[in-house]
């Protein structure tokens, strides 16, 4: 709740409520709470044991429509499917005000790596571009029931301001990340063939990156000059 930030007068969409143990929590602390439950089982009773300002939703946060007006996003994601939420999040970012969850660790991970890690790679990339992540603190399995076999991490996102959506952007940092074994011009050749090898390495150049560099040593900033070279 401390790494949330959260205001009396705010709105907060909460991803997996499961047993409503956080909803609770959160709705003694905010004006309102929309819970996305996609376990139709968990729904009755989240319905009735909810206080008037928790509205329980039930279907799939990848899908349903976040509400109009801005919120606060909370919660505990599903592990097999964070990384396309965080895209959604990226997506709707002029109503998602800031992002606090929990996730697994490794996950985690890969969001706050820096460049010549093992960690680091595209989602990397991407979520720094568009935000600044905090790593909260570790929850290890013990801290559930069952417990899962993996450790879980709390981050929060705040948005980055006057960054502009750039869905060609997140096509071409997944194409330099496509073979960790390859130099970045090698990768880039798959996107942009028709430029040719020397085309692309004069690109990078222009950009200051030496002709042999990997993906994974590329800052963000650096996959940025990069980019608009080429674009």
């Amino acid at each position: 709740m401390q790494l949330a930030h959260l205001s009396p007068e705010d709105t907060i969409v909460e991803i997996g409520p499961g047993a409503g143990s956080l909803t609770h929590v959160l709705a003694a602390s905010v004006q309102r709470v929309v819970a996305i439950e996609i376990d139709r089982d968990l729904i009755p009773a989240l319905r009735a044991n909810m206080p008037s300002n928790v509205e329980v939703i039930e279907g799939d946060a990848l899908e349903i429509d976040f509400p109009s007006a801005p919120f606060h996003l909370v919660g505990n994601l599903p592990y097999n499917v964070a990384t396309p939420l965080f895209k959604r999040f990226i997506e709707n970012r002029d109503r998602v005000l800031s992002v606090t969850v929990m996730i697994q660790k490794e996950v985690a991970e890969r969001l706050v790596a820096r460049p010549r890690t093992a960690a680091y790679g595209p989602l990397s990339v991407l979520v720094q571009y568009y935000a600044q992540v905090t790593y909260g603190f570790t929850v290890p399995p013990g801290a559930f029931k069952p417990p899962p076999k993996v450790d879980s991490a709390v981050i929060r996102l705040e948005w980055k301001p006057d960054v502009a959506i750039a869905t060609d952007f997140t096509d071409f940092v997944h194409h330099a990340f496509s073979s960790r074994r390859k130099t970045l011009v090698n990768n880039l050749l798959s996107m942009f063939g028709s430029l040719g090898r020397e085309e692309i390495l004069r690109h990078m150049e222009e950009a200051g990156i030496k002709p042999n560099a990997r993906p994974e040593e590329l800052s963000v900033s650096e996959f940025l000059r990069v980019y608009n070279q080429i674009k």
